[in-house]
């Protein structure tokens, strides 16, 4: 019954004729055998994808359960976990010492008859081997469990109060799928911090550079790329595309295929301040080459290069955030995705609305910038496309690579 996942109880009776011969423990009762009950609480049907989630994602799954461990054993084929045929029992543990112990943690993933100091040891062990621990429990004895691992998690519904005092989240569902669309979702978060980081540094190497490469080509104060009320515009386009536009992102398709980052590794990488750099200095390349090349072929027109300047930088940011949305898919993909995203839509058209309105309309003189002829417009959205897509070609190659390497290995 045990090896069918059932919870089994035996059950016995006794019939003392007189309180006198009720025995004062338990242990000293002599019961006449009646049968057992095999008690069944199956798993959510949603559980054994959970479980394939979380193992592609890295994240090992643990039980650690006071039945018996030929139960908890079936349980664990039923649902797909790792290493379900290895078993520590309570008594085992507990003439292990904390050494033994965290070797032996990292093959087994199955403990049984534990009491909660066991569930203390099994925790620490986990944490001594260097492994970010998150506790799930709803009763008393799992209080100090609860409050030692790196995130408590108490059951919401059926959890007793000193747990969720103790624990650091509470499930409301009491639900372990809730926990997996937790990962994803800080995944997502976190991806979208770093995006945001890496854009900030992209978008302001044009501004700072346009700056400081000035004076070094003896340019005419009044004839400066980005004279101060342009920075003051583009930092009104900065803030909200980090704070609405890249705060919105969904999660990338290959989240949960990734293994766990390291506690060590820092927000900004080496790699994402290379990519950000070059990708920040193709930009600057881009614009501020463009607005030379006009100041020079008409001197007395710097609104002209000034505006062609401007306007590759305003496209370039908007066309940056569609290819940075993803290191694994592809602009239109991304774009795809946020279709039908109705505040992205609208910042999408204010910002193509936005350039419109400061070349075209009077606000263009009171801006210091000058009207575009159609042609100059196309011109200077190709270049844009240009200083930005090329990083789309980095995709692809990487696409390549990561195919011929996965082909290699079902190969092997």
């Amino acid at each position: 019954m045990s090896k069918q996942g059932l919870r089994v109880i035996a059950v016995g009776f006794m019939k003392p004729k007189s309180m006198d011969e009720i025995p004062e423990s338990l242990t000293d009762c002599s019961l006449t055998f009646c049968g057992l009950i095999g008690l069944t609480d199956p798993p959510r049907e949603s559980i054994k994808d959970d479980i394939k989630q979380c193992i592609k994602a890295g994240v090992r799954v643990v039980m650690i359960t006071g039945d018996n461990g030929i139960t908890a054993s079936a349980i664990a084929k039923k649902i797909g976990m790792e290493n379900s045929s290895r078993i520590i029992t309570g008594d085992e543990l507990s003439k292990m010492s904390d050494q033994e112990l965290q070797k032996q943690v990292e093959n087994v993933s199955i403990f049984s008859r534990v009491v909660p100091e066991h569930k203390m040891r099994i925790v620490k062990a986990f944490r001594d081997n260097g492994q970010v621990v998150a506790m799930t429990g709803d009763g008393v004895n799992d209080a100090p469990a609860l409050k030692y691992a790196d995130i408590g998690i108490a059951m919401g519904k059926r959890g007793s109060e000193v747990s969720r005092e103790a624990a650091d989240l509470i499930l409301l569902d009491d639900n372990f799928s809730t926990i997996v669309d937790t990962i994803r979702d800080g995944r997502r978060i976190y991806d979208n911090i770093r995006k945001a980081v890496g854009y900030v540094f992209v978008i302001h190497i044009p501004i700072a550079f346009a700056a400081l490469l000035a004076p070094f080509l003896n340019i005419n104060p009044a004839s400066l790329l980005l004279l101060p009320i342009h920075v003051v515009l583009l930092e009104l386009i900065i803030d909200p595309t980090c704070s609405i536009v890249l705060e919105r992102q969904p999660a990338e398709h290959n989240i949960m295929d990734r293994k766990p980052r390291s506690p060590m590794e820092k927000i900004l990488t080496s790699g994402i301040l290379l990519k950000s750099l070059l990708q920040g200095f193709v930009i600057f390349g881009a614009s501020f080459g463009t607005y030379f090349a006009f100041l020079k072929t008409y001197p007395g027109n710097a609104p002209l290069a000034r505006t062609m300047g401007l306007v590759i930088i305003i496209l370039s940011n908007f066309l940056l955030v569609q290819v940075n949305s993803s290191e694994y898919d592809f602009a239109f993909q991304s774009t795809l995705k946020l279709a039908k995203d109705k505040v992205m839509m609208i910042v999408n058209f204010c910002t193509l609305a936005g350039i419109l309105l400061i070349i075209y309309t009077p606000l263009s003189g009171f801006l210091k910038l000058a009207p575009l002829s159609a042609g100059q417009l196309g011109l200077s959205a190709l270049i844009a496309a240009a200083a930005v897509f090329w990083y789309e070609i980095v995709k692809l190659v990487k696409k390549i690579k990561f195919n011929s390497q996965r082909t290699i290995n079902v190969n092997n």
